[in-house]
C-alpha cells in the first residue's frame, strides 16, 4: 500500500475544506488526531511530513477543537435563552393581550373587545361580518386624533338581536376632514391560557390560536 498516496487526510484535512456534510461523516477531535497519528505512524520513512505540512495539519486540528467548543457553548446559551424567556413570559398567563388582527369569538352572547391603531383623526365605520361574509352589525365611532381605541362589540345585529357563537370578523375604515380615506390597524384582544415554543419562537396560547410573543402590542389585566 502506498502510504504516501494518502497523506491528505479527508474533508477538511484538503485545502479547499468543505465543512457543509452529513453531521454522522463529521470528524470529531479525537477520530481527527488518530488520522493524524496514523498518518504519521505508516509515513513514508525517505519521504517524511515536512513540518509546514506537520504544522498545517496540527493547526486544522486546533481550529477544529475551538470550532466543536464554540457550537457546544452556543448550544448551552441558546438553551439558556430560551429558560430565561419561558420564565419572563409566564407573567402572561391569565393576561388579556393586544394583536394585529381581524377576528373575534363571540361566546356565551358575551360582548367582545378589540381595538384599532388609527393614523389621524377621522370618522369610522367598523362592519362586523359573519362566517359567510354578510355584514351583520355596523359601529360608528370617531377620534380627533392619531390614537390606539378600545372598541366592543355587543354581540347583537343591527336589529338589536342576540347573535350566534362563533368567529366574526370585523372591518374598519375611516374619513378625514378633507374627504380622504383613513385604513386603520385592526388589533384582536383575548387572554393568554399557556405558553409554547415553535421553531424557535415563543408563542401564546391565546383564546385557542397560536401568537408570536413578538406580536404582541400591549397588555391588560
Amino acid at each position: 500500500m502506498d502510504v504516501k498516496q494518502q497523506s491528505g487526510l479527508p474533508g477538511f484535512m484538503q485545502k479547499n475544506p468543505t465543512l457543509q456534510v452529513d453531521r454522522k461523516q463529521e470528524l470529531g477531535k479525537d477520530q481527527f488526531l488518530k488520522l493524524l497519528v496514523t498518518q504519521l505512524k505508516y509515513q513514508d520513512p525517505l519521504d517524511p511530513m515536512k513540518n509546514d505540512e506537520f504544522i498545517a495539519q496540527t493547526a486544522q486540528f486546533s481550529a477544529l477543537e475551538q470550532m466543536q467548543q464554540v457550537n457546544e457553548n452556543i448550544t448551552k446559551q441558546s438553551g439558556l435563552y430560551q429558560q430565561v424567556v419561558n420564565a419572563a413570559t409566564v407573567q402572561y398567563i391569565g393576561k388579556s393581550v393586544l394583536t394585529p388582527g381581524n377576528k373575534v369569538e363571540l361566546t356565551a352572547g358575551q360582548p367582545v373587545q378589540f381595538g384599532a391603531d388609527v393614523p389621524s383623526a377621522a370618522n369610522l365605520t367598523v362592519n362586523i361580518k359573519d362566517r359567510f361574509g354578510r355584514v351583520v352589525d355596523t359601529l360608528h365611532l370617531n377620534t380627533d386624533k392619531a390614537d390606539r381605541l378600545d372598541i366592543e362589540w355587543d354581540g347583537h345585529n343591527a336589529d338589536n338581536q342576540p347573535l350566534p357563537d362563533g368567529t366574526y370578523k370585523f372591518e374598519i375604515q375611516g374619513i378625514n376632514s378633507s374627504g380622504e380615506v383613513v385604513l386603520p390597524v385592526a388589533l384582536t384582544k383575548g387572554k393568554v391560557a399557556g405558553i409554547s415554543n415553535k421553531n424557535g419562537k415563543t408563542m401564546l396560547s391565546v383564546d385557542g390560536r397560536l401568537v408570536d410573543l413578538g406580536k404582541v402590542l400591549a397588555t391588560t389585566n
